[in-house]
This record gives C-alpha cells, sequence and structure tokens, in this order.
C-alpha cells in the first residue's frame, strides 16, 4: 500500500469535504456512473472489435465533453464559484482554489490501481500539472536543509503541499459489474507519481433481491379469515340404491 504526504492528504480531505459541500463529488460520481454505463452496455467485442481501449477512451472522451457541458450550462455551478474549460478536448473544472482534471485509471488496473505504478506523465497538461505541484513542493527544500530550486511563495506558517492547486479527479470502473470507484489526488514528477491521494466513491454492490413466499405477513396485508370469502363446499349425490330409495 502507498504511503502519502500527510499534509497532503489533509489538503486533499479539505478539498473534497468542499466539494462535497457544494455538491460536485455527487455530480462527478452521477456522471461516470451514467457513462460508464451506457459504454458498457454498448460495448461489442465480437461484432466491432471493440477492447479495452476502447471502452476506456470512449468513457473518458464521453465524460469529459458532458462535465464541460453541463457546467458550463448550468448558472447554478457559477454561483457556487464553479466553471470549466477546454484543454487539449479534456474539461478542467476552476472551483475553490483547485485545477481539476479527470484522469481515467489504465483499464488494466480495474478498481484497484497502483498509484505508483499504474500512471506516467510522460507529456501534455497531465505533465504540466504535475511539475506545478513539484515546483511548490520544492518550497520544502529549505525545511530539510537542502539548497532550493524553485522560489515559491507560500503563506506563513503552511506546509508547502497545501498551496498545490492541481488535482487530478481519478475515475476507474469495472467491465464486468459496472461499479465505479474515484479517488482525489495530487500528481507529481518523483518516482511515486503522486504526492497524496484519498477515496472521493467507490460503489458496492447491491443485496440480491430474493421474492419468497415465506415472508410475514403484516396486518392489513392479507384478508383475515373472517373477512374472506366463504368457501364452496362441492356436494356430490350419492347414486341410487333401488327405485325410489335414496340414502
Amino acid at each position: 500500500m502507498e504511503s502519502w504526504d500527510p499534509a497532503g492528504v489533509a489538503h486533499l480531505e479539505s478539498i473534497l469535504v468542499r466539494l462535497s459541500e457544494i455538491g460536485l463529488t455527487d455530480f462527478l460520481r452521477g456522471k461516470v456512473r451514467a457513462v460508464w454505463t451506457a459504454n458498457r452496455d454498448r460495448h461489442e467485442p465480437e461484432e466491432l472489435g471493440d477492447d479495452s481501449w476502447t471502452l476506456a477512451s470512449q468513457s473518458s472522451r464521453n465524460l469529459a465533453n458532458l462535465v464541460h457541458a453541463d457546467v458550463e450550462g448550468d448558472s447554478q455551478w457559477r454561483s457556487v464559484g464553479v466553471s470549466a474549460t477546454k484543454e487539449h478536448n479534456a474539461a478542467v473544472l476552476h472551483v475553490l482554489g483547485a485545477e481539476l482534471r479527470l484522469v481515467k485509471v489504465p483499464a488494466q488496473a480495474g478498481r484497484r490501481p497502483g498509484f505508483a505504478s499504474d500512471f506516467e506523465w510522460r507529456e501534455g497538461a497531465r505533465l504540466d500539472a504535475a511539475e506545478r505541484n513539484n515546483a511548490v513542493c520544492g518550497a520544502l527544500a529549505p525545511m530539510l536543509g537542502m539548497a532550493s530550486l524553485f522560489e515559491v511563495e507560500r503563506p506563513q506558517g503552511e506546509h508547502p503541499v497545501r498551496a498545490c492547486r492541481d488535482v487530478f479527479v481519478v475515475w476507474a470502473g469495472d467491465p464486468a459489474s459496472g461499479l465505479t470507484s474515484g479517488w482525489l489526488g495530487l500528481p507529481t514528477t518523483g518516482p511515486d507519481r503522486w504526492l497524496a491521494v484519498v477515496l472521493a466513491w467507490r460503489d458496492e454492490p447491491q443485496p440480491t433481491s430474493v421474492n419468497t413466499d415465506k415472508t410475514t405477513p403484516q396486518p392489513g396485508d392479507v384478508p383475515s379469515f373472517g373477512n374472506g370469502t366463504a368457501p364452496k363446499p362441492a356436494v356430490t349425490l350419492k347414486p341410487q340404491v333401488g327405485k325410489g330409495t335414496q340414502t
């Protein structure tokens, strides 16, 4: 199990609380589940040659487009300080002093990614975000008696990681069950790839519903014997033994 910077974890947890308070965590979870369910339903490996990559890439693109359109098209989000832009066809949410980018867990990792081994920032916007966080945390060097490579302004007494603004909303979907999970993470360029990660949500399987006749009836569920319809007895006459005689 990965070991994260405690201050980074606290920073992410505080962001998660604020996101939950304005409804953004539930919004993102709902969008992830809707997109993943729809794409699983139309996934056709045999007929169309789909594979895990097409499922993941289609879902990622759909999610980015829908999140961007819904946030930009709803004044309610602007009223709580949330806006959205596009960056290389990816959605970026600007909220509460943080920049949120959606990142899909690699397909082979399922819902249990190895954060230190399953992610790589080689180029593009994700690498830029990781480098910005790394630059912010360069302010840690003087605290450790090393020369700082970066000039980063930070509030007096604040741990430098709390100034990291670039946050990834990491999400995963299970192809078999359709269950999803989500995390918040602070990317960096170090060997562990992350300064800290916290769980944002995790779907759990629903209990199997079993319909049996052993349910105890409650008053008013069914008519009582006295209120029910009286059964009609079947009456059959015995055959006559002799002429004019009936027993």
